[in-house]
């Protein structure tokens, strides 16, 4: 009997749980299989995944509970019952705090991260046209300056993270393309999948020794499992010049200058003073003639008077000797004269798909930017292909390719500082065409004064510049299961630049078309090559143990940098038509090659653990071996971080907090990089720059040509100990979530010391030698990071999201080497401090004090001396800045300078702090609205408290060109009748010290640069909020086109709108010195997507 109720009771308890078979299909919202999805029986290590179509088969009991999920997509949980099929759809996970985001050797849900990494919303990519990725990351990266310095197509933004590393407070994260050491430029964006910025040294410790100023890792498309498709992208843009910098017309142009002249004469005394700007071919001298001159100025006469009949000829009296009449034409655009019709034509088509044995992915781009300055712009042709098979259920390959051909067109102009303050700052009187007899305009362009300060009709194409550059990225690599949970990857990688340039200089008038004729005709050809191979295995280890789950990676890489250059020129060709070196009859220089290279060994590892969902920990570590140290070629540099998620604890869940806060996760970190890249850095050599990757051994530099042989001589000194630059990071962090997820922030608050700092240290000239390189320090960047966003509306037809970032960050000096100067200062500036009543160095570099680089000192404007007798009041004060003649002379409409200590004196202690050329304060704001079809998306950028000096200005107001144009501000400035206000008298090369009273240079070491001995009346607020990018657009219905077409989306987008600010200048965002910036221009784009 005992025997058989066993028995019964055996069997009945066996049929009560009986395990029965279920399938099903996993999809997405659209019916996508889901191949790779997870299915486990929760609470069990019993599990599967879906094959290709998405199908699944696993054994469940009844009352067990499956648990789908998917990266990137919502996990579902479905109680299991008689049914044997459960077929699920997954959602996409749209909230931040789940989104998946790359990291250093693979990937992971922000839910489970406890590293500071920031991801780049890629629909911003989708609408721009942009010739370089890099400018998509400004105001949407919390903690990252992105600065476009430059509106040239093609050119790369400054980009700095959480105050950069150096003393100077830049440093240029590591930038990563699909694991490979590269750079934005010649990117197609329309490559990119995801963009991702490593912060936290936690988070950059595995990237070792290359890793202190942040990593940016960039991933690009792949093909996925499903159907194949064929997308096509088609951007049509117009781009506009800005013009906000004012200037005079030509009648005001002449009375200020002459005046001015006149005015210089009497602050020096001398009233003969380079008198040829007056009487002679000057742009307010009377020298010009009727026909050819570079300036259209001369006396009104019975036989030019004909002139007058023409448009745009006029006259007015001389204000110097107003019994006579000065002729001239009225040049209204001669500031337009650097620009050209400027288009962008963006193509790129991709084929994509794959089934469960491989992926494909091919994308082939085309990007034709004109610039709009003459003979600017960029071309580039890209190609990309990715391509994965599974050989086996063990093993997959896959391979990667990148290449573009590209060429960059400069301005034959010259520079930008060229360019925008000389040419489109040149005086209104200007010609642009030789008049003919009759006083018409010919077709021949004027010549204008020389080829840095002529007529940019003329030169446009007369200096022939050609570039070529082509990028290749390939890599391949396999994934070995070598077992359950455990996998084993390697990867190989090649990298190459050659960049081809060729120069020639055609034969071109100096003065006028009747000038001398220059023909030396250069020219010039450089090849610069860099190849960089890198080979990185990892072996990867998962499992998960009942509520534990454990990620365990170790790894090591081979990465080598070769860079080699040539260069050789000729000159005295004989013809225009051949450009070449060969037509040349003697060498231009001594021909030149130069070659260097260094490597790094590398091994690395990260473990990762949480235990249910809660507790989360990662541990990382990179020992790095440089060839650019002597004798510490070796760094160990470990990270740690710790997270927990508050909101999975049953007792957050059960609070009344937990109703209202959906998910809190606190996190801390600690970290170690190391930065071997101020170990290299550029060096001039024979005028080209080059790489510095040996100068720990010292060098040796060409001193000349000597009876025959080169000499050389000792240049660097030696530092074979120098130790490792390291950054130590502590972050801490808060990821919140509020009302469903509807409300998102993402806050870090962190502390790096950059120690060992690696930096030059001034020497003493009878050393020989300027500097030394040496470890020069430890500094302090501190700062606030903070990541919004909000879902506003979010219901089935209407949903409106709006984000924001906003960061502040300081550097600070903690200790420096010692020396004899009071907190072992390194440069500054000395000036009175009326609080103390004492004498005190700014700026430079202090033990305690904020960094001095970005330290505006200056000279304070008190007010205007209204009239002489108010002037004369104060001769008895004496300025060491001004002429001889005026230095216990004041005259009427000059500065009246603050003495800050009383002395009498105007001097340098008569300066004071009034700023800093970096912002408090960056950030952006984005807005996406959407409606059915319909989408309205707004971004916007900003920056607050850092100070601009715009020298195109400063510079034509100061008139130390001689023949500038004047900003609008001159039109405010003292005159006889104008003497109620803040602007000083115009006086020709600013001979009165009244704009600015040191020299021009920018150097924060130079006490007497521009950023300490200039007026405080010209410096500006850079404040300014950029409408940075406004599109709309709209999905057509698909079924209208019978599945032919799966999306149609057309959409107008229009680019660096405007610029809400109070700066006279174009480019508010490059706080300091602005010598002549190329502003980014306004930009219109037509676009469409279409996927078949």
């Amino acid at each position: 009997m005992l025997l058989i109720a066993f028995v019964l009771l055996f069997f009945g308890t066996n049929a009560f749980a009986q395990e029965q078979s279920i399938t099903g299909i996993v999809t997405d919202t659209e019916g996508v299989p889901l191949p790779g999805a997870s299915v486990v029986v929760q609470g069990t290590t019993t599990g599967t995944q879906t094959d290709f179509d998405g199908n699944y088969t696993i054994d469940a009991n009844v009352g067990d509970v499956l648990v789908f999920s998917y990266l990137g997509f919502d996990t579902q949980e479905v109680p299991v019952s008689n049914e044997a099929a459960i077929n699920i759809t997954l959602a996409q996970n749209t909230a931040m705090l789940d989104e998946v985001v790359v990291t250093g050797y693979g990937s992971q849900s922000r839910a489970k991260l406890t590293t500071s990494v920031s991801k780049l919303d890629t629909e911003i990519l989708e609408a721009s046209t942009r010739s370089n990725a890099a400018t998509a990351l400004q105001g949407t990266i919390a903690g990252l300056r992105v600065t476009n310095t430059t509106g040239q197509p093609g050119a790369t933004p400054q980009i700095v993270l959480r105050g950069g590393t150096n003393f100077d407070g830049t440093g240029s994260p590591l930038i990563l393309i699909d694991g490979i050491p590269g750079s934005f430029y010649a990117l197609n964006s329309d490559d990119i999948e995801s963009i991702e910025v490593l912060k936290d040294a936690a988070a950059t410790a595995i990237y070792g020794a290359r890793s202190a100023n942040g990593v940016i890792l960039v991933t690009t498309k792949t093909g996925k499992v499903g159907k194949s498709s064929i997308n096509y992208r088609y951007k049509y843009s117009m781009n506009e010049e800005r013009n906000d910098q004012k200037y005079l017309s030509a009648a005001d142009f002449l009375n200020y200058n002459r005046q001015g002249h006149a005015y210089s004469e009497q602050a020096r005394g001398n009233p003969n003073f380079i008198r040829q700007f007056i009487n002679g071919d000057n742009s307010f001298g009377i020298g010009g003639n009727t026909t050819n001159s570079p300036f259209t100025t001369q006396l009104l006469t019975a036989d030019n008077q004909y002139l007058l009949n023409q448009p745009g000829w006029n006259s007015i009296p001389d204000i110097l000797d107003p019994s006579r009449e000065i002729l001239f034409f009225d040049n209204k655009n001669v500031g337009d004269r650097i620009y050209q019709d400027s288009e962008t034509q963006d193509h790129y088509i991709s084929f994509d798909g794959g089934n469960e044995k491989g992926t494909y992915y091919l994308g082939l781009g085309l990007l034709d930017n004109d610039g709009l300055i003459l003979g600017s712009g960029f071309k580039r042709y890209s190609g990309k292909f990715s391509g994965s098979y599974r050989v086996s259920d063990k093993l997959k390959v896959n391979s990667n390719i990148l290449y573009t051909h590209s060429n960059l067109s400069l301005s034959p102009l010259g520079n930008d500082d060229t360019v925008f303050r000389r040419f489109q700052g040149q005086a209104p009187t200007s010609r642009d065409f030789d008049n003919n007899p009759d006083g018409t305009f010919s077709d021949i362009f004027t010549v204008g004064q020389n080829q840095s300060f002529g007529n940019p009709l003329y030169y446009q194409d007369k200096f022939v510049r050609k570039n070529l550059e082509q990028r290749l990225a390939a890599s391949v690599g396999i994934d070995w299961n070598i077992a359950n949970n455990l996998l084993f990857s390697l990867n190989g990688s090649h990298f190459t630049i050659n960049n081809h340039n060729e120069n020639f200089n055609r034969a071109y008038r100096v003065g006028s078309n009747e000038g001398p004729l220059r023909t030396a005709r250069e020219a010039s050809v450089q090849l610069e090559r860099t190849l960089r191979n890198q080979l990185t295995a990892t072996l990867n280890y998962t499992k998960k143990f009942g509520n534990h789950n454990v990620n365990a990676l170790i790894g090591a890489e081979y990465f080598k940098d070769n860079f080699f250059i040539s260069g050789a020129g000729t000159r005295n060709s004989p013809t225009d038509l051949i450009e070449t070196l060969n037509a040349g009859a003697e060498a231009d220089g001594i021909p030149f090659s130069f070659e260097s290279e260094y490597l790094i060994t590398s091994a690395f590892g990260r473990l990762l653990y949480d235990f249910d969902d809660k507790y989360l920990l990662g541990f990382t570590f990179r020992n790095d071996s440089s060839s650019r140290l002597g004798n510490n070629k070796s760094g160990f540099f470990p990270g740690a971080s710790f997270g927990w998620n508050v909101h999975n604890e049953s007792f957050f869940n059960d609070s009344s907090i937990g109703k209202i806060v959906s998910r809190l996760k606190p996190r801390l970190s600690y970290g170690v990089n190391g930065n071997q890249d101020v170990l290299g850095g550029i060096q001039r050599v024979f005028g080209y720059d080059v790489p510095n990757n040996y100068r720990v051994f010292g060098a040796y530099g060409s001193q000349g040509v000597y009876n025959g042989q080169t000499g050389y001589a000792n240049s660097l000194l030696p530092t074979l100990d120098l130790q490792w630059e390291k950054s130590t990071t502590f972050n801490a962090g808060l990821d919140i979530s509020f009302f469903n997820e509807r409300l998102t922030f993402i806050t870090d608050v962190y502390s790096r010391d950059i120690k060992d700092k690696l930096a030059d240290l001034t020497l003493p000239f009878y050393t020989g030698f300027s500097a030394i390189k040496t470890n020069n320090g430890t500094i302090r960047n501190k700062g606030f990071e903070l990541q919004v966003n909000g879902d506003v509306i979010r219901n089935d037809n209407l949903t409106w999201n709006v984000g924001a970032t906003f960061t502040r960050n300081r550097n600070f000096v903690i200790s420096l080497p010692e020396n004899d100067n009071d907190l072992n200062r390194q440069n500054g500036t000395l000036i009175w401090n009326p609080s103390t009543g004492q004498e005190e160095w700014v700026g430079g570099f202090q033990e305690g004090q904020r960094s001095g680089h970005d330290l505006v000192v200056a000279f304070e404007q008190e007010r205007i001396y209204t009239n002489q007798a108010d002037a004369d009041a104060d001769n008895g004060i004496t300025d060491e800045f001004a002429q001889a003649a005026s230095r216990n002379q004041r005259w009427a409409g000059d500065s009246k300078w603050v003495d800050q200590n009383n002395d009498g004196i105007i001097n340098g202690l008569d300066r004071k702090v009034i700023g800093r050329t970096t912002p408090d304060f960056i950030g952006g704001l984005t807005s996406s609205l959407n409606y059915k079809n319909f989408r309205l998306f707004v971004k916007t950028d900003f920056a607050t408290g850092h100070l601009v000096w715009n020298h195109i200005r400063a510079k034509g107001y100061a008139q130390t060109q001689g023949n500038l144009n004047q900003p609008i501000e001159v039109l405010q400035s003292w005159t006889p009748t104008n003497t109620d206000t803040d602007w000083p008298r115009m006086v020709f090369v600013n001979d009165a010290k009244n704009v600015w009273r040191g020299n021009e240079g920018r150097d924060f070491r130079d006490s007497n640069s521009l950023q300490n001995a200039g007026s405080s009346q010209f410096w500006e607020k850079g404040d300014y909020l950029a409408l940075r990018e406004v599109t709309l657009s709209y999905d057509v219905p698909k079924q209208y086109f019978n599945d032919v077409i799966q999306r149609l989306n057309i959409y107008v987008t229009g680019s660096n709108l405007h610029y809400f600010k109070s700066m006279s200048g174009d480019t508010p965002e490059i706080g300091g010195v602005q010598y002549g910036a190329f502003p980014v221009p306004k930009t219109i784009t037509l676009g469409l997507n279409v996927t078949f």
